[in-house]
């Protein structure tokens, strides 16, 4: 942030107020990420790349969450100091988490436009048989590619993220290559990532206009495209918004909060953006497709007897 800026110690009340607030956001995202990783390794309709990479990308989200409920909230709320001197190493875990996260979405807007611009080809890449294996593999990248740039070129260069008591949020130590990482490997990375997203997912919806006027043959047909038409449009909103999310998470905590000097704007623009994003991305999965609505609403005993269901199907 603002070199300018001198740490100082934060009151008790002010701690009392971040930790709620962090704790309430961290909470609903680490049950909704839950929730998605549960349902989309069990959902039928869900047994496909998009579904594996949606858990996978759930699942890094989840423990994302988990780290502000169980590190950064008893951090703050009782100060401490043990906490405070790890957690140069756990935002590491968190920044890891964050990269792993847009990655995911990524792969999947990828995946999305290959299925919709080339159905045939997409089908024989990833029909069920290989599909483990192909999906495996982009799922690995997504783990991949953030150990060298959040974790290996942090590390290497000694560009901790440790926790700061002015603004509650996770810092980076200064120095000049510090600056550089922060600025080219973190900032420049993500921002190109969502903009990669962003027209990725352009293209996706001028190919979804092009594709449905292909598809409509019969009365049968139609219905059909139809249904599966909407359901693509479905999957590029919720890409969309998960993006513009995204996106004005990134400049919020690298732009906007670098001109604050008040220590609850610094707070807003890095924390609350930083854990709210995580929170928000399963919910716009969850509120925009009807099978994960109508999974939440059915009690345990009867999502476990489908869910058992499916399995033998799909085995059979």
């Amino acid at each position: 942030m603002n070199e300018s800026v001198e740490p100082a110690a934060s009151s008790q009340i002010q701690r009392a107020f971040v930790t709620l607030a962090i704790f309430v956001i961290a909470l609903i995202g680490f049950i909704g990420n839950l929730a998605v990783f549960m349902y989309a390794t069990n959902l039928k309709i869900l047994q496909n790349s998009f579904g594996r990479l949606s858990a996978s990308q759930s699942f890094a989200e989840a423990i994302l969450c988990a780290v502000f409920l169980c590190f950064y909230c008893p951090m703050v709320l009782l100060d401490i100091s043990s906490f405070k001197t790890a957690s140069a190493h756990v935002g590491l875990v968190l920044l890891f988490c964050y990269d792993v996260c847009i990655f995911s979405h990524l792969f999947i807007a990828i995946n999305r436009l290959c299925a919709i611009s080339f159905p045939i080809a997409y089908n024989n890449m990833f029909r069920q048989v290989i599909v483990v294996r192909n999906t495996r593999i982009l799922i690995g990248l997504a783990y991949a590619i953030p150990c060298f740039t959040s974790i290996y070129m942090h590390l290497a260069h000694n560009c901790l993220l440790p926790y700061v008591d002015f603004g509650w949020y996770f810092g980076v130590n200064t120095s000049v290559d510090c600056d550089v990482i922060r600025f080219y490997v973190d900032f420049c990375k993500d921002f190109s990532v969502v903009a990669a997203i962003a027209v990725i997912d352009i293209v996706t919806i001028i190919m979804i206009k092009v594709t449905a006027v292909e598809t409509r043959q019969t009365s049968v047909a139609l219905a059909e495209s139809e249904k599966k038409r909407q359901r693509e449009i479905t999957f590029v909103k919720q890409c969309l918004i998960q993006g513009a999310v995204f996106a004005a998470e990134l400049v919020l905590f690298f732009i906007v909060s670098s001109k604050q000097t008040h220590p609850v704007l610094i707070f807003l623009c890095t924390t609350v953006a930083w854990s709210m994003v995580h929170t928000i991305d399963p919910l716009v999965l969850i509120l925009l497709n009807r099978e994960f609505r109508n999974m939440l609403m059915k009690n345990p005993m009867r999502w476990s007897r489908n869910n058992s269901n499916n399995r033998v199907a799909a085995s059979g």
